[in-house]
Parts: C-alpha cells; sequence; structure tokens
C-alpha cells in the first residue's frame, strides 16, 4: 500500500484575504483564497512541524502585498492537473510582474492557438493563484474576463500590482 503524502499547511492573511498554503516536502501544491482550509490530503503536518517550507513563499507574498515587484521563485509539487494544463501554468508563471496577457495570447505562446477555451479552464484550475499569475489573463477586446475566485478580488490584486483596467 501507497503511504500518502504528508501536506504541510498554514494560512496566511493579506490584505486581499485569507490565504491557505500547502506543500509538501518537495514543494508548494496549493494556494487558495477561502473561509475554511481546503485539506487536499488527510495526512496534514501542522506548522512548526520539522522545516518550514512556506518560508520563502511567505517573504514573497510579503513583498507582493507591499506593492512590490515579484518574480515568484519556488518550487511545486502539484498533484493533479493534465499536461495542457501544466503547460498553460508554466507559460502563465513566466509572465513577467505587471503584465497582462490574453486567453489567445497564451494559447499561442503554448503553440495551442485554437484551444483558447481550454486554456481559459486551465486558467481557472491554477492552483497557486498569485504565485502563478492568472488574475492577469484578460479577454481578447480587453476587459478583465473572469476569476475563479471572483471579479473583486482579480480587481483588488490587479489593483496592488498598479495595473488598471
Amino acid at each position: 500500500m501507497k503511504k500518502a503524502k504528508a501536506y504541510h499547511y498554514r494560512s496566511y492573511r493579506s490584505p486581499a484575504g485569507l490565504l491557505h498554503l500547502w506543500a509538501t516536502s518537495a514543494g508548494i501544491s496549493a494556494l487558495c483564497f477561502a473561509k475554511k482550509p481546503l485539506v487536499p490530503g488527510a495526512n496534514v503536518v501542522k506548522a512548526g512541524k520539522g522545516p518550514d517550507p512556506f518560508k520563502g513563499i511567505v517573504k514573497q507574498l510579503d513583498q507582493y502585498f507591499k506593492g512590490r515587484p515579484v518574480k515568484f521563485v519556488y518550487q511545486a509539487d502539484i498533484p493533479f492537473g493534465t499536461s495542457f494544463q501544466k503547460a498553460v501554468w508554466k507559460k502563465l508563471a513566466e509572465l513577467p510582474p505587471g503584465q497582462l496577457i490574453t486567453y489567445g495570447a497564451l494559447a499561442r505562446e503554448i503553440k495551442r492557438p485554437k484551444a483558447v477555451r481550454a486554456v481559459g479552464q486551465a486558467v481557472g484550475a491554477n492552483p497557486l493563484p498569485i504565485i502563478i499569475p492568472c488574475h492577469r489573463v484578460i479577454a481578447s477586446d480587453g476587459k478583465l474576463g473572469g476569476y475563479a475566485w471572483g471579479m473583486g478580488l482579480k480587481k483588488k490584486l490587479l489593483k496592488i500590482e498598479g495595473i488598471t483596467i
């Protein structure tokens, strides 16, 4: 029988709301905005036991929420996602701070120009919002498009980055 992964968990109070973060010893696995934490696995290690897998990410989030441009540096251990979704997330993670991209441009970047809707779905399934800046993806007409965590939060994150639409 395969042993379940141990997930480390911690919350992070941000100006945009309470964030919940999970990581394994191999890297960060998920970040979400929610009133109650959503646990990705049954084997959760409480913060404070062993090395802190969040130390680097928390410092970067602190800088981000102070309005400083941050190109997040992290090791990910995302236990789900198709190869298509992972290609979208990887390309999106390469987006420089403060830069927007359209769903269509993102589809072209991953060499799947006709897969705009699928790109939108992959963006919406992003397990690491803010770190992988899905809030910076907009519609081709320059409008905000959607956001899995709500349009109010998308606008707030863009404002933190000094981006106005």
